[in-house]
């Protein structure tokens, strides 16, 4: 039987050692032990208010972690991430995120030592014949935590324990990921990552929980939970459960069970806790609806939008596309004109999406979608956003030669919707305490 703790968020520090002794966490873990936190900074936006809740391990957990360790007599600790430049050259956002966290704090006070894996090198790693190449660091540590949050995700339906282990990869084995297979695909790999590595105890941080994300244009509650377990897919079954989803439906998880032949349901876990796994909190969507004639998402039809083919995102679609194509929405959504019909444009991202022969006007989004269908013959005219990341210089060219009327200053409001639109629904809730995402001295 494996272990698993579901409590509820009440208190800082407490609520953490709750947890964790319910659980038996720290069982196996010595004093001597070099202790490695793997932590889930996706993205940090500097000089931008932007929502963290959901989004983020909060602060307050990741120094509720080190305290606890430090209780214990460790003196080894590194947190270590993986986070993606959205721009090249613009800096690791992993020191971005531990600044803007404060995060040196515990550096500082109790000896925490910050790895981004970007900095370093890779070891290449073989499981059923798929090939990873995965930080080489990992692999000095005796014991190891994975510290995701609760949420969902828009490719992979959740995003918990197993999901934020795909942060130890390099670049290219990330892509690898996001492939144009059917049968191969993202959810494939996945369920690889814990043969990779495995964490000797993984507590997933529920204080806040998030909808279709994993990014902050996602919809996040307050729910005040903490699931712990020293067995990943264990602690991933119970998460998955709180959001609402039986774990044989979630294609990773399947197949991670599937490989140890173990249940979908809980009979082989001993829960500990006093939370109801089911009701706690409402149950959380992970994609948005598309409209009746499946033509584009429900809310742009809602808004009004004609003349456009937008089909739903699949898993083929990569960390860099997926934080870009915000700008093919916001700006369709935005378009001085989006009052008339636009003519008949389809727009395509992601490595499986095919032009239908039917539109006018085909925009290709990512260097992916241009190698994959630049001389489809089914395309009538075809318009290219280039590069990885995508160009946003080339993006306001081809919405330019497209039709579509961009506001003034487009990029330079985008840069701030973070802040000004999306920020904007968590401000008058005190329930959303911005004070958990960054230490005080």
């Amino acid at each position: 039987m494996f272990d698993v703790a579901a409590v509820r968020y009440e208190s800082p520090l407490q609520s953490l050692q709750k947890a964790i002794e319910l659980s038996r966490g720290f069982s196996g873990l010595s004093s001597r032990d070099r202790v490695f936190i793997k932590p889930n900074l996706v993205i940090w936006l500097e000089g931008v208010n932007f929502p963290k809740f959901g989004v983020l391990t909060t602060a307050r957990m990741i120094e509720d972690m080190v305290i606890l360790l430090c209780e214990e007599g460790v003196t080894d600790i590194t947190l270590l991430e993986g986070a993606v430049e959205y721009e090249k050259g613009s800096g690791s956002m992993v020191d971005r995120a531990v600044r803007g966290m404060n995060l040196s704090k515990l550096c500082t006070k109790y000896g925490m030592k910050v790895l981004d894996i970007h900095k370093g090198s890779f070891r290449k790693k073989e499981v059923d014949g798929l090939e990873f190449s995965v930080s080489e660091s990992i692999f000095s540590a005796d014991f190891i935590i994975d510290m995701p949050v609760l949420k969902t995700h828009s490719q992979a339906r959740i995003s918990l324990g197993i999901k934020n282990l795909k942060g130890l990869l390099n670049i290219e084995s990330r892509k690898r990921c996001h492939n144009a297979s059917d049968e191969q695909g993202l959810d494939h790999y996945l369920a690889r990552l814990p043969d990779l590595v495995w964490p000797s105890l993984t507590v997933i941080d529920g204080i806040f929980s998030l909808e279709r994300g994993p990014f902050y244009t996602g919809l996040a509650h307050r729910s005040n939970l903490i699931v712990a377990s020293r067995d990943v897919i264990a602690a991933d079954k119970v998460a998955s459960i709180l959001m609402g989803f039986q774990p044989g439906k979630i294609p990773h998880l399947r197949m991670a069970l599937d490989k140890r032949n173990r249940p979908y349901d809980l009979s082989d876990i001993s829960l500990h806790g006093n939370v109801d796994l089911n009701g706690s909190i409402r149950p959380h969507g992970w994609q948005f609806d598309q409209d009746q004639l499946a033509e584009m998402p429900e809310f742009m039809s809602k808004a009004g939008i004609k003349g456009i083919r937008y089909p739903e995102p699949d898993d083929s679609l990569c960390t860099y596309c997926s934080h870009f194509i915000n700008y093919i929405v916001m700006g369709i959504l935005s378009a001085k004109n989006k009052k008339d019909p636009f003519d008949r444009i389809e727009v395509l991202y992601g490595k499986k999406q095919k032009p239908s022969g039917k539109a006018n006007h085909t925009l290709l989004a990512g260097q992916c979608q241009v190698r994959a269908n630049a001389k489809n013959p089914l395309i009538n005219h075809c318009v290219k956003i280039k590069g990885c990341p995508p160009s946003l210089t080339d993006f306001t060219a081809a919405f330019k030669e497209l039709s579509i009327d961009l506001p003034d200053g487009f990029n330079e409001w985008m840069e701030k919707t973070p802040e000004t639109l999306h920020m904007r629904r968590y401000m008058k809730s005190a329930d959303f305490d911005q004070d958990l995402f960054q230490l005080t001295d």
